[in-house]
């Protein structure tokens, strides 16, 4: 930790439902590390950093969107709130500032403190799949951040040989999910019963776009004899926790932690993002969906030059999950992908290798303590050597960054991130 009389504070800032669970992660650990940050790890997140620890100065509401038709709309009252978040880090002047995911909001901001003078550690915690696509956002990364601390080894590696400061030693939820069981309560009610988990999204934009789809796949499930269960995120908002209760009612639905209906389930169809990633760490077989709309579609289609959308197919032996994009994602073509996996052994115990191999890729030790030594050891003056001269501040611009002229926002297609 720094030696001046300065008091440590850490300014930490997450959009997402996953990016909570991250920052939440980092908060608990930091604090039981230094229990003199207590009160001082401030800033922008969700409920579970919150019940860390954390204080809430903006809630992650803010950044709930996905899309470009979603967030262009948004971006006036986004530009705001960068500023506004930006003064006030410039004002108490942070020993670190800490963004989780959402990579067009947050490295704008990032670059936008750096261009005003902040000298404190910048941390990338889940950075933006640069891998797949807007690699120049890589220029980004190498200028303005101290440490980029990625989920995966292979986005690990791709950032090394670009001279991104990363540093990676396993997913944080190969430490949360392991030896994980499905609470009592859930594996009681559905005992006996051939559950499949439809997972509909944590988000408006999935809801809105793919709940039809998995209602008319509940439909066959269920005249096929399955129980098919729907999964209300704890972390959606009223409204839309209304809204899935309304459309889905007549079938099962289940109001706890996805991951503990997918472990009660003998397989999961769903829309791509961390679900994915969390299916495989339980050893579940899982259809990933994504209906792309509109603009936004168009614009990553045209961008993203990758051969799948969902995570586990990267870290596997050959793809493991279906993926059924736009028209393909119907119920009939979801329930045809499940009945592949269940009705037969021999490409069950396949795919069942494949995922053993994946888990094995996603690390072995626990992310959270990785993560807060890194932060502080750099906080330490361990790491800090790094140039925050302006003039060699560089990287991709979009609608939020200062000199918006080349990029566009967000689109969800790898696993949660863009």
């Amino acid at each position: 930790m720094p030696s001046d009389t300065t008091p440590l504070s850490i300014f930490l800032s997450c959009g997402e439902i996953s990016g909570d669970l991250y920052a939440a992660d980092l908060t608990e650990e930091l604090l039981r590390q230094v229990p003199a940050l207590a009160g001082n790890v401030w800033g922008m997140m969700g409920p579970r950093t919150v019940a860390a620890g954390g204080d809430a100065v903006w809630s992650y509401e803010e950044l709930k969107l996905m899309g470009i038709a979603e967030v262009l709309p948004a971006v006036p009252r986004l530009l705001k709130l960068r500023n506004r978040m930006a003064r006030s880090i410039l004002e108490r002047n942070p020993s670190a500032v800490v963004v989780v995911d959402s990579p067009d909001f947050h490295l704008s901001l990032v670059k936008k403190l750096r261009l005003s003078g902040y000298r404190g550690l910048a941390v990338c915690l889940v950075t933006p799949t640069v891998w797949a696509w807007r690699s120049g956002r890589t220029k980004l990364l190498r200028s303005c951040f101290d440490i980029c601390l990625p989920l995966f080894s292979f986005e690990h590696e791709f950032l090394l040989e670009r001279g991104v400061a990363s540093m990676w030693t396993a997913h944080p939820l190969v430490e949360a999910l392991k030896g994980y069981e499905a609470p009592a309560e859930l594996a009681d009610r559905y005992r006996g019963e051939r559950v499949v988990a439809l997972m509909a999204g944590s988000r408006g934009y999935d809801i809105r776009y793919h709940l039809t789809q998995l209602i008319g796949t509940a439909a066959l499930l269920k005249g096929d004899g399955f129980l098919p269960v729907f999964s209300i995120a704890p972390g959606l908002s009223p409204p839309l926790r209304r809204e899935l209760r309304e459309r889905t009612a007549g079938f099962e639905s289940w109001d706890g932690e996805g991951r503990g209906l997918m472990k009660a389930a003998l397989a999961v169809a769903g829309v791509s993002g961390t679900v994915a990633v969390e299916a495989m760490l339980l050893r579940r077989f899982m259809v990933v969906i994504y209906n792309g709309r509109g603009i936004s579609w168009l614009i990553a289609r045209a961008l993203v030059r990758i051969p799948w959308i969902s995570i586990p197919n990267y870290l596997t032996d050959g793809p493991v999950y279906p993926e059924l994009l736009k028209g393909e994602a119907t119920p009939e073509r979801i329930v045809c992908e499940l009945r592949r996996y269940l009705d037969d052994p021999a490409k069950k115990a396949e795919i069942d290798r494949k995922l053993e191999g994946g888990r094995r890729a996603m690390g072995s030790a626990r992310a959270a303590i990785f993560w807060a030594e890194s932060i502080l050891n750099a906080l330490d003056g361990k790491a800090l050597s790094r140039s925050r001269d302006p003039e060699k501040i560089t990287g991709g611009r979009g609608p939020l960054d200062p000199n918006y002229g080349d990029q566009v926002v967000d689109i969800d297609l790898t696993g949660g991130r863009s």
